[in-house]
């Protein structure tokens, strides 16, 4: 009965750790999006004006584009590469175009 008892409390010791786990990776997930949301945002505020939308003066945006430098690197050789689906997995892989 005593043996019983304790495998009941064991598991359920173990569902409980895996729902924390699983609220633990829901949670990192939601940050994520997040992340890349602000992204988003940021990068439309700073190159905003560039392109003609209004959001702040293009004479902040330049002084910010500092902060994106590696960001348009990457948008540089995208925008080189196109569509080269072979382009983005060397890439990925670590080779160059």
């Amino acid at each position: 009965m005593l043996e019983k008892l304790k495998g009941i409390i064991r598991e359920l010791l173990w569902f409980i750790k895996g729902v924390d786990q699983a609220l633990l990776e829901e949670s990192v997930s939601a940050l994520e999006g997040e992340y890349l949301e602000l992204e988003t945002v940021f990068l439309t505020i700073v190159l905003g004006p560039l392109v003609g939308i209004r959001t702040l003066t293009p004479l902040l945006s330049l002084e910010l584009l500092d902060t994106l430098r590696d960001e348009l690197r990457i948008l540089a050789s995208r925008a080189f590469k196109g569509e080269d689906v072979l382009g983005d997995l060397m890439s990925a892989l670590g080779g160059e175009w």
